[in-house]
């Protein structure tokens, strides 16, 4: 499985090793089925696990939203890991909404640079319009880190994430330099509520001969553990 190296507190890399609650809890749900199967986890940049499963390289990919019209070199999907949000966290100056509903003839004439982690699809239907119509610009940057940064130096307007990533990244770049803060940059607006999943490749080529037999057993697995509270034990290491 080919893992999003750059999304804590989900799926991230530290002192070069693979951490994060979906992490621990796929882990968790792997012990039960230890005698069959072994997960072995490679961390990635996002857009580069994506391209892995889409070429066949990779069995799954973590932790993606369901797209399957966009991606439809992914299927199927297992059951929901966690629920998250995407919130887009912009300037002082800028007010997302409001932008977003004024009229043609008032709409100010410079675009919105709107910042994006690379290969996420998190635009909601009225961002996407705004998007075609060049009220935003949509800039892609490598990872959260590079997205918080540009967002406080002023190089986008507004960012776009789960709000809990967002703060973890903040949290540690504040750590090093107390003048890197949000101190004029707010949460403005909900882009939209997602689950979370294991990506299974659609192995048109049939290459994982056990695919379906994991899938539906790992799924009977991760509702198990579910069902024990292991997601909020998990969750609560990770944010106190």
């Amino acid at each position: 499985m080919v893992a999003d190296d750059s999304y804590p507190p989900y799926s991230y890399v530290e002192n070069n090793e693979l951490r994060g609650i979906y992490i621990d809890l796929i882990n968790l749900a792997a012990q039960r089925l230890a005698k069959d199967y072994k997960i072995k986890f490679v961390a990635m940049p996002w857009k580069r696990a994506l391209q892995e499963v889409k070429l066949g390289n990779a069995f799954a990919v973590i932790p993606p939203y369901i797209h399957s019209h966009k991606r439809d070199y992914i299927w199927p999907y297992s059951t929901a890991l966690a629920y998250e949000r995407v919130v887009a966290h912009c300037h002082d100056s800028i007010d997302l909404r409001k932008h977003l509903l004024l009229p043609a003839n008032e709409r100010v004439k410079q675009s919105v640079n709107v910042g994006i982690n690379a290969g996420y699809l998190i635009l909601n239907e009225r961002l996407s319009q705004a998007k075609s119509q060049g009220l935003i610009k949509i800039r892609e940057n490598r990872s959260t880190k590079a997205n918080v940064l540009k967002l406080i130096n002023r190089r986008i307007d507004c960012y776009l994430n789960d709000p809990l990533s967002t703060k973890w990244v903040l949290k540690e770049i504040t750590a090093g330099d107390e003048s890197l803060n949000f101190n004029e940059i707010h949460q403005t607006m909900e882009v939209m509520v997602q689950t979370a999943h294991i990506g299974y490749s659609s192995d048109e080529k049939r290459r994982f001969k056990f695919k379906d037999d994991f899938v539906k057993r790992f799924d009977k697995a991760l509702a198990a553990v579910k069902r024990e509270n292991a997601l909020d034990k998990i969750v609560a290491q990770y944010v106190p």
